[in-house]
């Protein structure tokens, strides 16, 4: 009760003022501060002292020494005279106002006579639970028709699907239960979102081809199995029905539907309220079996995040030139493209080869065309090949032109050279190699350290220079879709994550080739991240390769090093909190 009051009552808990305490003494509060007033002394004897002193010693000195000032000191006889004449007006004005007030209707006051505070307390409660209790009877029974909550439930299923070319993911849990005895099953299902391509046809075991036929007659599709239309044809072939719609949960609404002829005897639906998502399906059949259907997890995915061979291949839609080049042509290009749909074909051609890790150490170009995206390059073998072309046939608009090394072996062979110059260079040591002999390395850890560094260097000049390319052709300015937009977001971050992983290592190889010292120097200013990988990168050639010009020792170029590493350290850091200002992440930090 006291947490209630102190939460409605500001200043509940502060004790009394003398002013409040004479009102309370003289019957001056009304009921609800007087109850107030109460409750407080009765837990706080500081203030009962101070009432206390208030109505009885306090007083009596007061008055006492009220009635000394008045013996001790004489009045002049002028300001007798004076405070008379204002004693008298101040009465005639009251009488006055009490006159005025008399005019009015006198209307009686209700008193309420002093009441125990458990009963006060008592009786505010259960005003509360009964107002409670009507709201919760009328939030139980929802305002909507069964055949509102499908049409709604089917609206959502159409859409909520993107006009890019995705995958649904839906994961299920499937339980049968008859009698005693339960089983469940976990499914996965991928459909394509357009329709266009059917998942691949997996052999199902006895139980399983058992439970789709049972599901089937109950209109449910074994791949769809909580699409609302399947459900509302079942529902609208039930002549007599009687359907019920209550809350099931917190913002959830379930539709039962009762039958009294049929194989099944009830269905019932569950739908989110917020936008009629259908999360469950139960069947209650008449040989007391029951179905129950509940969705795990529902997302939108990208093809180049799906295995393409979970789905069926095109018919006739995948081609190869007979000169082994690899040109695949997966969908039929439409008379115009525009440049939102070349964007998002763009973009996921470049995550596909980025998840792939084709982008770092592999000899492959993308071109845009006025209608198509074209995909060129040379990979190791044929078996990689044929898993890039795999992947990126799944996106639309995009032409694959790409050759193995076998494929280069043979047209080598019909155009090969007459005849080959060897030049010779002059022996030349780098920098790093005489550092380290002077402090007692040996050759194969120079030759390690240099071969570490300059990869670590050129995996950040790569990588800042993608990031640098993405957001200067999909930046923020241009219009681009959901699906690009989330797209190019996946493809910064895993680009930052690649160049901050060669950082940290790079970081680390230097440390252990200054054996722990850090140069106080101060940090060059290098502008941008694009500018200061490319000084990195200067650096790492002119410590490990071999330079007649090279006019400075590996000393000083390994701290110049530190510092730009410093540098691109930084400046990764702006560029990734200038592209989460831009684009969605998609929940990565």
């Amino acid at each position: 009760m006291n947490k209630l009051l102190r939460y409605l009552i500001p200043g509940f808990d502060e004790h009394l003022t003398d002013d409040r305490l004479a009102s309370l003494v003289c019957g001056e509060l009304s009921f609800a501060a007087r109850w107030l007033a109460r409750r407080h002394l009765a837990q706080c004897w500081q203030c009962r002292l101070r009432k206390e002193n208030l109505a009885g010693p306090r007083a009596k000195r007061i008055l006492d020494l009220d009635r000394r000032l008045l013996n001790r000191e004489a009045l002049p006889e002028a300001a007798r005279t004076e405070f008379s004449q204002r004693l008298r007006l101040h009465l005639q004005q009251a009488n006055s106002m009490r006159g005025k007030r008399r005019r009015l209707p006198r209307i009686p006051t209700l008193m309420i006579p002093a009441m125990n505070p458990a009963l006060v307390t008592a009786a505010v409660f259960g005003f509360a639970a009964i107002l409670s209790l009507a709201y919760w009877w009328q939030q139980r029974t929802p305002q909507i028709t069964s055949n509102a909550l499908l049409v709604r439930a089917e609206r959502w299923d159409t859409s909520r699907v993107p006009s890019a070319p995705c995958v649904v993911y839906q994961s299920v849990r499937i339980t049968l239960s008859k009698q005693s005895k339960k089983e469940t099953i976990s499914r996965a299902i991928y459909r394509d979102a357009q329709g266009q391509r059917q998942p691949k046809h997996v052999k199902l075991s006895t139980s399983e081809e058992e439970l789709k036929g049972m599901l089937a007659e109950a209109g449910l599709d074994w791949n769809d199995p909580l699409a609302a239309s399947g459900y509302q044809s079942w529902h609208d072939r039930q002549h007599d029905r009687e359907d019920r719609v209550v809350r099931a949960g917190s913002h959830l609404l379930k539709l039962t539907t009762t039958a009294p002829r049929g194989s099944v005897a009830e269905q019932s639906l569950t739908v989110r309220e917020t936008d009629f998502h259908p999360v469950e399906r139960k069947i209650a059949l008449r040989d007391a079996r029951t179905v129950e259907i509940a969705e795990l997890d529902y997302k939108v995915l990208p093809w180049a995040a799906v295995d393409a061979n979970l789905f069926e291949p095109f018919g006739g839609s995948l081609r190869t030139a007979s000169d082994g080049s690899g040109r695949i042509l997966p969908f039929p290009l439409p008379a115009t493209v525009s440049d939102m749909q070349l964007d998002e074909a763009e973009l996921s051609a470049r995550l596909v080869l980025n998840q792939l890790h084709a982008d770092t150490g592999e000899q492959i170009e993308i071109h845009r065309r006025p209608q198509e995206i074209e995909v060129t390059g040379v990979v190791g073998d044929d078996e990689r090949k044929r898993q890039l072309q795999a992947q990126l046939y799944t996106v639309p608009y995009i032409v694959v032109i790409l050759q193995s090394t076998n494929d280069l072996k043979k047209t080598a062979a019909r155009n090969a050279p007459t005849s080959l110059q060897v030049a010779s260079m002059p022996e030349q040591r780098p920098p790093l190699a005489i550092y380290l002999e002077v402090h007692g390395r040996s050759i194969s850890e120079s030759n390690a350290f240099a071969r570490n560094i300059f990869s670590a260097a050129l995996t950040i000049s790569q990588e800042s220079k993608a990031i640098f390319d993405l957001q200067k052709r999909f930046g923020a300015e241009s219009q681009q879709s959901v699906f690009a937009s989330a797209t190019l977001s996946e493809l910064i971050y895993n680009h930052r994550e690649r160049m901050a992983s060669a950082l940290r290592q790079e970081r680390q190889l230097l440390t252990e080739l200054q054996g722990g010292r850090v140069s106080a120097a101060t940090r060059p200013e290098t502008g941008s991240l694009i500018d200061a990988a490319e000084k990195n990168l200067t650096l790492a050639k002119e410590l490990t390769e071999s330079d007649q010009t090279a006019n400075r020792s590996a000393e000083r170029t390994l701290a110049e090093m530190s510092r730009v590493v410093e540098d691109l350290k930084d400046a990764a850091h702006r560029v990734y909190t200038t592209a989460q200002g831009n684009t969605t992440l998609n929940g990565k930090k």
